[in-house]
């Protein structure tokens, strides 16, 4: 892990992953807790935005996007929990005994598992976004598309490599948000 940290720590080796959330573990910390609690503010987002569409009489997609990234952010909660308490501790008993915990490794697979169908479920939340957007004509139709689209793209990807950026689920929500805020 370079001085200043970057993305590389989630791709180490379990033991060097450990050592890496050891040397910053008050920082690693937070890190998850206000991941976790982005995921909270990205789901009231998509509640305004649902009402917003209900308005619009679109009732069937857009309940259909809140419940199941409902069901996403309370995965994504648990995992970013498991992150902060769970791998900080491991990590501090490996700095204390110079061993891998024998739990963590069982758990941190339990742990990528729930964030492998947080960001199915939340690929495919946006989706029904993206849809409900296109049946209403509150923004223009590309938004739709693009929200549509960049969903099922990203959630292709995230089949074909196993992995992708929770930070993906942002993007089409911020260009909503801002265009609603524009259209206001």
């Amino acid at each position: 892990m370079g001085k200043k940290g970057n993305f590389g720590i989630f791709t180490l080796p379990v033991r060097e992953h450990l050592i890496a959330v050891a040397k910053i573990g008050t920082i690693w910390r937070w890190a998850n807790i206000f991941m976790g609690a982005a995921g909270v503010v990205l789901l009231a987002g998509l509640s305004m935005l649902t009402s917003i569409l209900e308005r619009a009489n679109e009732y069937t997609y857009s309940r259909l996007g809140l419940v199941v990234f409902l069901i996403a952010v309370v995965l994504w909660v648990m995992f970013s929990a498991f992150r902060a308490v769970v791998t900080l501790n491991a990590s501090q008993e490996l700095a204390l005994t110079g061993r891998v915990p024998t739990y963590y490794e069982p758990l941190a697979k339990w742990g990528f598992a729930l964030f492998y169908i947080y960001a199915v479920l939340g690929f495919l939340a946006l989706g029904a976004y993206g849809i409900s957007l296109l049946r209403v004509d509150l923004l223009p139709g590309w938004i739709g598309w693009a929200t549509l689209i960049f969903s099922i793209a990203i959630l292709l990807q995230l089949m074909i490599t196993g992995d992708t950026l929770p930070a993906f689920h942002y993007i089409p929500t911020l260009l909503i948000g801002i265009l609603l805020l524009l259209n206001l």
